[in-house]
């Protein structure tokens, strides 16, 4: 009979296990204000916008929408990694930079991770702003 309580503590630390591998995943909602004062370099134009996203570091799945106003955009795109100030190459170019833009894509492990440290942004170029018009670091809400 001394194995039952071997066996039920056997059980139980699976259990647990089980659990704590599914707690790791997570649900992150994470927000960007795009300004010219961001953008490098800075700029004092009108235009502004937000990006909304919501990750699922399980499926490594990026939801977005991103909106802005103000300017005529030729691309939008996720920059990175690079901290706030600091320029990264593009990683995520948008089919479309018609405003709002939306959609999913499936991120790396290194990207997924790079997003929830705050070094990917979103950048808005346009005609007059080759090098981005507006910008902002993605953070979490």
């Amino acid at each position: 009979m001394p194995k039952k309580p071997s066996l039920i503590w056997a059980i139980a630390g699976l259990s647990l296990a089980a659990t704590m591998g599914g707690a790791q995943a997570e649900t992150t909602a994470l927000v960007a204000y795009l300004t010219g004062r961001a953008a490098i370099p800075p700029n004092d134009g009108n235009a502004f916008g937000e990006g909304q996203f919501t990750y699922d570091s399980d499926t490594r799945r990026l939801d977005y929408l991103v909106t802005y106003d103000g300017l005529s955009a030729a691309q939008v795109e996720i920059h990175g990694p690079a901290e706030a100030g600091q320029n990264g190459p593009v990683l995520i170019p948008f089919p479309t930079p018609d405003s709002p833009v939306s959609g999913a894509i499936i991120l790396s492990r290194a990207q997924g991770a790079e997003l929830l440290e705050g070094k990917l942004y979103v950048d808005v170029h346009s005609e007059g702003y080759a090098k981005g018009e507006i910008r902002g670091q993605i953070e979490r809400q």
